[in-house]
């Protein structure tokens, strides 16, 4: 923590991109989620319109470490636990990048996961928060 983060010693940074439409995220979905009222499939819908593409990998530290690397320029997921997101979100923040929950607190994993680049965090969060609001 405070040192950046690095690849192979090298050190890397968060995406550049400043537009949702022109952003590629990631999610995932939780492997237990048959019968859940309240799934991710919900907040995929909406997002998928606004956004340049989407990956799914199946792992949310690796999403996580692609974020800090600036090979996606987001992602967010439910139902995760601590050890899941813990090393990753520490990777996005020490690249420049930004964590919150879905409402836009310190709450996560329990309450949901953005990881952003920091450029487009508010634009993403509005997808979550106005479904508090409503």
């Amino acid at each position: 923590r405070g040192n950046g983060a690095t690849l192979n010693g090298n050190p890397i940074k968060v995406s550049g991109c400043n537009r949702l439409i022109n952003s590629v995220l990631a999610t995932g979905f939780a492997c237990l989620r048959s019968g859940w009222e309240h799934n991710n499939l919900h907040y995929f819908n909406r997002i998928m319109t606004e956004i340049r593409d989407v990956r799914r990998c199946g792992s949310a530290a690796l999403d996580l470490a692609y974020v800090a690397a600036g090979k996606y320029d987001g992602f967010w997921e439910m139902n995760l636990n601590d050890y899941d997101v813990a090393a990753g979100s520490l990777l996005v923040t020490e690249a420049g990048g930004q964590v919150c929950d879905f409402n836009g607190g310190k709450t996560f994993p329990e309450q949901g996961i953005i990881a952003t680049n920091g450029r487009i965090d508010a634009e993403l969060l509005s997808f979550f928060t106005s479904d508090i609001e409503s």
